[in-house]
């Protein structure tokens, strides 16, 4: 089956490569021819890095990348099975994406998107096909990450969840199913999880020691505070910010993040964040076990409602936390 990935950028010039390797002939599409070139620049060079760390052959390597034909039109995509939208995380873009998919894919054709929070309800919407529009949302760096929330929305058909969910599998990757709801199944874990944190570290926590106790005491390979630093606080905020939106007060932070946003702070990207470059803490006191303390119940409360509203089943939602954000076990394990 032919595949088609709209949107060169990092992400979907390595979701573009993940279905070469596969066996897959792939289109990959942007508007500008810069943009093009530059993700299949960034493909070859994801290739060649799986070659320097023996994941890969140089047969192979040379064949996925050759897999990839460039296209700035959607005439070109007219022969995809399946197509990957992974443009910009707004809305008005993705339902102009929509719309011209739809009209130059044949009927039969699923169209997915990688939003990482976006109503696929109201993509599918914006087509004459919304039983044959899903999510797919791979995490990052798709070329070594395992795991794709299999997103289905309110119209999704049962056949598109299977025939999305085959694919993925044939891709080498773990798809979980998830039914859809603001912050899917990842992301409303962790955020919640984090923003806990937040709230009981206040100003009397040190935040390294507090990492430190998250660390020491469960599952997580990182603390909150590192974490949020890593993903950029600007980001984490966005996502916050629509998490309380939608379940409330359970997402407040305490006030931590925003002031951080808003004096240019944003983690790794800009130099600083939570933390200036490597830390290190010290012991773990009472306040900082409580910090600890608070991001598990958090997590393990968020998990048991992600379940309790069979947005996934239990065994799905240990098995994202384990691949989608490194912790050795699932937080209802």
């Amino acid at each position: 089956m032919a595949v088609g990935v709209v949107g060169a950028g990092v992400m979907g010039a390595e979701i573009a490569l993940v279905a070469a390797l596969a066996g897959h002939p792939v289109v990959l599409r942007d508007v500008d021819p810069a943009r093009v070139d530059a993700g299949l620049a960034h493909a070859a060079s994801a290739a060649e890095r799986m070659v320097s760390r023996g994941r890969l052959d140089a047969s192979a390597r040379d064949a996925a990348v050759a897999a990839i034909a460039p296209a700035t039109a959607d005439d070109a995509l007219a022969g995809c099975g399946l197509v990957v939208e992974a443009v910009p995380e707004r809305m008005d873009v993705k339902e102009g994406v929509f719309r011209a998919l739809d009209a130059a894919l044949p009927p039969g054709a699923i169209l997915a998107s990688n939003t990482s929070g976006l109503s696929i309800t109201a993509l599918g919407r914006f087509t004459s096909r919304p039983d044959r529009v899903i999510g797919l949302h791979f995490f990052n760096p798709p070329v070594v990450m395992a795991l794709v929330e299999v997103i289905r929305g309110d119209d999704t058909s049962p056949a598109t969840v299977d025939a999305a969910t085959t694919f993925v599998s044939g891709l080498g990757k773990t798809p979980v199913a998830v039914a859809e709801c603001p912050g899917f199944l990842v992301n409303r874990v962790l955020v919640r999880a984090m923003t806990a944190a937040y709230a009981a570290a206040g100003d009397g926590a040190d935040r390294a020691a507090a990492d430190a106790a998250v660390v020491a005491g469960g599952p997580a390979p990182m603390g909150p505070f590192a974490l949020g630093d890593l993903v950029g606080l600007d980001t984490l905020d966005h996502i916050r910010r629509d998490l309380v939106g939608a379940y409330g007060d359970r997402f407040d932070d305490g006030g931590t993040v925003a002031p951080l946003v808003a004096a240019g702070r944003l983690g790794r990207k800009s130099g600083g964040g939570f933390f200036d470059g490597p830390v290190e803490s010290g012991a773990p006191g009472e306040a900082e076990q409580a910090v600890a303390d608070a991001y598990y119940a958090a997590a393990r409360d968020e998990a048991r409602r992600v379940v309790g509203e069979q947005v996934a089943s239990e065994d799905d939602v240990d098995v994202a936390l384990r691949l989608g954000a490194g912790w050795e076990r699932g937080p209802l394990t």
